[in-house]
């Protein structure tokens, strides 16, 4: 069986992480890349939007330029959300693979079951995978984490890693959002709502129905221990053959042609 890869980058700007992402996700499906682990994070503050959501009715851009934040668009669906003390996870597989099922929801939970090994390294017992959608009813929400979707990780039932996945014809990416820690009032300001009431709802959710690392382990988690758990728990749960490695010569290459295409 081809060795899992594991790349471990780091913060990196915004655009440059989704196009690496993307660069993956193509290469693996041209059976020119392997199975790969991405572990980064972010080196400014960054909103990426989902691959058909609309930026502009969604996203107050204006105050974005005034903060200086970035807006990117992911290749994965879902709803906005602002990249910051966080630990990103990505995973790409090629279609078919003997470790994943053919649905992308039984995909998703077999990711899951990953993620919940690595919170437990990190000390989190309490963690599991949601069953159901959930949430207070809001109405439109241009927030990822005002949703609650199957199988995403909750911690003393607040949602605690959101993550989404794109399947093309011959290989999946998911990639998802452990929150380190987070400023809810500050992200939800940067989001457009209908009137005034949903902006306090979608921020009264934030607050109630959502967890941090840093709450739930009561204490400062660097970046560094949370990558090397996560690490440590996708390599348990997937018991192959897995390397160290970087990006190929290929994928550099492709990497490049999508930052250059990006808006």
């Amino acid at each position: 069986m081809e060795a899992w890869r594991l790349i471990e980058d780091g913060p990196g700007i915004g655009s440059l992480n989704m196009a690496t992402d993307r660069a993956i996700l193509q290469a693996c499906g041209e059976g020119k890349a392997p199975p790969t682990l991405r572990l980064y994070g972010w080196k400014e503050p960054t909103l990426t939007v989902g691959y058909s959501q609309d930026a502009c009715r969604d996203v107050d851009l204006d105050r974005c330029r005034d903060f200086g934040i970035p807006v990117v668009q992911r290749p994965t669906g879902g709803k906005a959300l602002l990249h910051d003390r966080e630990l990103t996870y990505s995973l790409v597989a090629p279609i078919p693979h003997a470790r994943f099922p053919a649905s992308l929801r039984e995909t998703f939970r077999v990711i899951s079951e990953a993620l919940l090994v690595s919170l437990r390294l990190l000390g989190v017992q309490e963690a599991g995978m949601a069953k159901t959608k959930g949430m207070p009813r809001q109405g439109r929400s241009p927030s990822c984490f005002s949703a609650l979707n199957h199988c995403e990780i909750t911690a003393r039932d607040k949602k605690l890693i959101g993550s989404a996945q794109r399947r093309m014809s011959r290989s999946f990416l998911q990639h998802g959002s452990l929150w380190i820690d987070c400023d809810r009032s500050f992200m939800a300001s940067l989001f457009k709502f209908d009137h005034p009431q949903a902006k306090d709802k979608n921020l009264e959710i934030l607050e109630r129905h959502t967890t941090t690392l840093n709450q739930v382990c009561g204490r400062n988690v660097e970046f560094a221990e949370a990558a090397q758990a996560f690490g440590r728990g996708f390599r348990q749960v997937f018991p192959d053959k897995w390397e160290s490695g970087e990006l190929s010569f290929y994928e550099l290459e492709l990497r490049d042609e999508i930052l250059h295409r990006m808006p």
